[in-house]
C-alpha cells in the first residue's frame, strides 16, 4: 500500500522533467501560448477565423522575432484556457494572466509571471442617465463568463446584485444599452472601442468612476519556461518607447476622459 505515493512522486518528477525538456530556448524554438477566445480589442482579440490580433499580439510577436522564436496562439474559452494551462498543463504560456485571477485554481503551483504588459481600468459601464447613482441602486450586473468582478463580489454573494454572464462582450453591452442590465463590468478601453466601432453607439454607455472599479494588470505566465519570461521582462524594459507608441496607436488608456 505504500508503493502508490512513491509511484505518484515518480510520475510527478517525470512530468516535471518532461516540461523542462520541452522548454528549448534556442533560435527557432516554438511555443504554444493559450489566449482568450474573445473579442477584446484593442487589447487582444480572436476573429471569426480564429486568428489572434490586437495590441498583445504585436507585443508578443515583436519579442518572439527578436529571439527567433515562434509563438503558436491557441484561442480557448476562458474556463477551458484555465484548465488547459493549470490542470492539464498542455500550454507553454498563458496570456493574459495575473496571480490574483482565479486563485482557487492555482493551488500553490509555481507559476512565473512577467512584468506588466499593459495596465487598464475595469469598471461599470452604465447608461448616461444612471451615472453617479449609488451601488445600492444597482440590481443587475453583467460580465464575461470566466471573469470575476471582485469589486462587486460581496454584493453578489449577498444576493443584493444579480450577476449575468455571457461569452461575448458585445451581447452584454447590447443588454446594457437596452436597459436590461443596470451595469456591465468590463474593461473600459474594450467597451469604448466596441461601442464606437461595432455597435456604432459611442457614448451609449459610459464608465462610472463613482462605482467600484479596479485596475487590471495583464501579464504573460508560464509553468515551465521561466527563462523565456525573464527574457520577455528584459524586452519590456528595453522597448518602452515601442510599447508606448503601440498603446497610443491602439488608443489604450484613452477612455474619453473617464479614466479606466
Amino acid at each position: 500500500m505504500r508503493i502508490r505515493p512513491i509511484i505518484c512522486l515518480a510520475l510527478s518528477l517525470s512530468c516535471a522533467s518532461a516540461w523542462a525538456q520541452r522548454c528549448e530556448t534556442g533560435h527557432g524554438a516554438r511555443f504554444s501560448v493559450g489566449v482568450e477566445k474573445l473579442q477584446y480589442m484593442p487589447l487582444h482579440t480572436v476573429d471569426g477565423n480564429n486568428r489572434y490580433g490586437g495590441y498583445a499580439r504585436e507585443v508578443l510577436d515583436a519579442f518572439a522575432a527578436q529571439h527567433g522564436y515562434t509563438f503558436d496562439y491557441v484561442p480557448l474559452p476562458i474556463n477551458r484556457l484555465y484548465s488547459r494551462f493549470l490542470t492539464e498543463r498542455t500550454l507553454d504560456f498563458k496570456y493574459p494572466d495575473n496571480p490574483k485571477w482565479r486563485e482557487e485554481l492555482r493551488g500553490g503551483l509555481p507559476v512565473a509571471y512577467s512584468e506588466v504588459v499593459v495596465s487598464t481600468e475595469e469598471g461599470a459601464m452604465v447608461l448616461p442617465d444612471r451615472r453617479g447613482k449609488p451601488l445600492s441602486a444597482l440590481h443587475t450586473l453583467g460580465t464575461v463568463l470566466g471573469f470575476t468582478p471582485w469589486p462587486y463580489q460581496a454584493a453578489i454573494d449577498s444576493r443584493a446584485l444579480e450577476l449575468t454572464t455571457s461569452n461575448s462582450t458585445d451581447s452584454l453591452l447590447r443588454l446594457g444599452l437596452a436597459g436590461h442590465l443596470d451595469a456591465v463590468y468590463v474593461n473600459v478601453d474594450v467597451a469604448n472601442h466596441m461601442l464606437a466601432g461595432e455597435l456604432k453607439t459611442a457614448g451609449g454607455l459610459v464608465f462610472d468612476p463613482s462605482l467600484p472599479h479596479a485596475r487590471s494588470d495583464f501579464r504573460l505566465s508560464t509553468l515551465r519556461c521561466k527563462q523565456v519570461v525573464e527574457q520577455f521582462n528584459r524586452f519590456l524594459q528595453r522597448e518602452q518607447g515601442m510599447l508606448q507608441r503601440l498603446r497610443a496607436g491602439y488608443r489604450i488608456g484613452d477612455a474619453g476622459g473617464n479614466g479606466r
